[in-house]
């Protein structure tokens, strides 16, 4: 079966989206190359489409910059073989939790434990926050770090975060994103870093060290930003609370 391939006022009428914004993201390397059997001829796919929607979305939902946005859509690339056996080599090594592995704590516990709604738990979930499963006795139920994901939320709705006040766990979406990327860069780095260079046991300890290392360091740096904004009095709105530009009154001559 034929790819549909289609030429730039296609792609611009399935998108919505101008041709000098598609080579913007083409040039930035967020959209793939076209297909070119002629030098002034392009055929774009639904690969294509579906792609400049994604960016779109991320940027109109998400107020994503495009550089973060580069890193989401880039997430697919495998790295090299010899990576991959590093990170295989630290699963399982690197987070101590509560629980055994393998072992799993109900919603239903972990709600009345913290006080957190299942609409709530539900929202997490939806959010990209946690993962609810199933365990051995088929009970919908969370891992360690979902429980402590949980009971996290738990303490922002008794410190006055409220849902009264518009707090909803869809806000976490944001974060969700941005940690991807970041972890996702974290791994590529330290990878690139260690492979071939020192010993498994010895890349599971720096790996256990950076963890927490740039756990306080990245909560340093958030604060010390947030204080920044603070003390200039220049906290920034979010995209839908900025006021409209309102136009211009002529004098009457």
């Amino acid at each position: 079966m034929s790819v549909p391939r289609l030429k730039m006022k296609d792609l611009e009428r399935a998108t919505g989206v101008g041709r000098e914004t598609i080579r913007f993201y083409i040039a930035r390397g967020l959209v793939p190359a076209p297909e070119r059997p002629h030098r002034n001829v392009a055929f774009y796919d639904d690969s294509h489409v579906e792609r400049i929607r994604l960016i779109k979305e991320l940027q109109r939902k998400r107020f994503l910059p495009l550089q973060v946005i580069k890193a989401i859509v880039d997430g697919d690339a495998r790295p090299p073989d010899a990576e991959i056996a590093t990170l295989r080599a630290l699963d399982g090594r690197l987070y101590r939790g509560r629980l055994q592995p393998g072992e799993r704590v109900s919603v239903a516990e972990v709600c009345r434990r913290t006080g957190v709604s299942a609409a709530d738990v539900r929202g997490l979930a939806d959010a990209g926050a946690i993962t609810i499963g199933r365990d051995r006795k088929g009970i919908r139920s969370v891992d360690d770090t979902g429980a402590h994901i949980i009971e996290l939320w738990g303490r922002l709705r008794h410190g006055g975060y409220t849902a009264a006040l518009g707090f909803a766990p869809e806000q976490l979406r944001l974060y969700v994103d941005l940690v991807r990327v970041l972890a996702r860069e974290e791994l590529r780095r330290f990878t690139h870093g260690v492979t071939g260079q020192i010993a498994a046991e010895r890349a599971a300890a720096m790996a256990e060290v950076g963890i927490d290392v740039m756990n306080d360091l990245i909560g340093a740096l958030r604060k010390a930003v947030l204080l920044e904004y603070v003390a200039a009095g220049n906290v920034p709105a979010a995209p839908s609370e900025r006021p409209a530009s309102r136009p211009s009154r002529r004098r009457a001559s």
